[in-house]
């Protein structure tokens, strides 16, 4: 083969191998392109749809501020100003409460015309009705308002209104009160249980029987036709009386009389029926005739001590758990309605009963009642 024929071949083989070359290049070019595209759209597609659900999460979180801040903003408006008479009403129930236990330990509870409850003056008792209703009535003002509400933004508005609840609670506890965990108490004359009859009868029986055989609490519809007699419509909206308009609004009837038919139909009237199971609770009340509604009033007392240390900043649920507790250094003189015992104990009653072991047992069953209630709290 001649020299010039073998330069062809090699010439063609040669441009054979540069077009096949640049044949895979562009292939090779061309794949490699669509798959840069194809990840180049991935990754706008991806990069879209992150800043799609960014701005989801966005739009939802603020939309989540907004309604939290509105919903704060009206739960503040609404509640807080309830909030305030709360506390106040907690702590005066609470110093009348107290003031009992005073009363008692003075004598002023006695048979006679030195009785507080019982003299020919009826401020006193009157005072003691509308002073231990009223935190409760607030409470239910609270609870009316909590359709509209949104109480979970706020765990300090939340513990109140479910404390205050347990001292509504308290006051129809008075079988739970004597039944465990709660110490047994000693009713005296070989009656072990507390069991008194579905009606109060129209007089009390003697004082060692009224400690197991007349009712001590109230029943719910009770309470709440109580609660519901003290609200006072200003305007269109709702509050409890004070006491001087309570009082003015009773007119002078004596919450501790038989109904007065001339009075049937009247404002006075209706409040003093609807008022009569807790006149009833509070006519001839004495701690050591009636062991069961003290321990209702110390619940209510460790209730009410803790709104009221609310009030002073405490907002921790333990600090206030420990501070709320009636076994403190001064609860015990607070509470005490014994003293000495000379004036306190009835004459009918002395000997009869351990009277030192009851009250430390009402002290413990209000700390009791507060504990279960935080440990309540802990888990709505």
């Amino acid at each position: 083969m001649s020299t010039d024929v073998q330069a062809a071949w090699v010439a063609a083989l040669a441009s054979i191998l540069v077009a096949a070359l640049s044949l895979a290049t562009s292939i090779w070019t061309n794949i490699t392109a669509s798959k840069t595209q194809r990840d180049a759209d991935a990754t706008a597609r991806s990069l879209a749809d992150l800043t799609a659900s960014l701005a989801d999460q966005n739009d939802a979180a603020k939309a989540r501020r907004d309604y939290e801040y509105k919903a704060r903003k009206r739960l503040y408006q609404e509640l807080y100003p309830l909030v305030f008479q709360l506390q106040e009403a907690a702590l005066s129930a609470r110093h009348r409460i107290m003031n009992l236990a005073l009363a008692s330990r003075e004598g002023d509870l006695a048979p006679g015309p030195k009785n507080w409850l019982t003299s020919s003056n009826s401020y006193y008792f009157t005072s003691v009705v509308h002073g231990l209703i009223a935190p409760l009535a607030i409470y239910e003002l609270m609870s009316r308002k909590l359709t509209l509400l949104d109480l979970s933004l706020d765990d300090d508005l939340r513990c109140q209104h479910f404390i205050a609840r347990q001292a509504y609670e308290a006051l129809r506890s008075d079988y739970n009160l004597t039944q465990k965990p709660y110490t047994p108490i000693a009713f005296g004359a070989g009656k072990g249980a507390y069991d008194p009859p579905e009606d109060r009868p129209a007089d009390p029986p003697s004082e060692l029987d009224q400690r197991w055989s007349w009712r001590q609490g109230l029943y719910s519809g009770q309470i709440g036709q109580a609660v519901a007699i003290m609200l006072h419509m200003d305007g269109s909206a709702s509050r409890v009386m004070t006491f001087a308009e309570f009082t003015a609004a009773l007119g002078g009837i004596d919450l501790r009389t038989d109904d007065d038919p001339a009075a049937a139909n009247t404002v006075a009237g209706n409040m003093k029926t609807v008022l009569r199971p807790m006149a009833d609770l509070v006519r001839g009340f004495h701690p050591a005739r009636r062991p069961v509604t003290w321990r209702i009033l110390m619940a209510q007392a460790a209730c009410y001590r803790t709104l009221a240390l609310a009030q002073s900043g405490e907002r921790a649920p333990q600090a206030l758990l420990h501070a709320s507790k009636l076994a403190g250094a001064k609860d015990p003189a607070d509470f005490d309605w014994i003293g000495d015992g000379q004036a306190s104990i009835p004459p009918a009653l002395k000997g009869k009963v351990d009277f030192a072991a009851e009250q430390t047992a009402a002290l413990a069953a209000g700390d009791q009642f507060i504990e279960t209630a935080f440990k309540g709290f802990a888990h709505s």
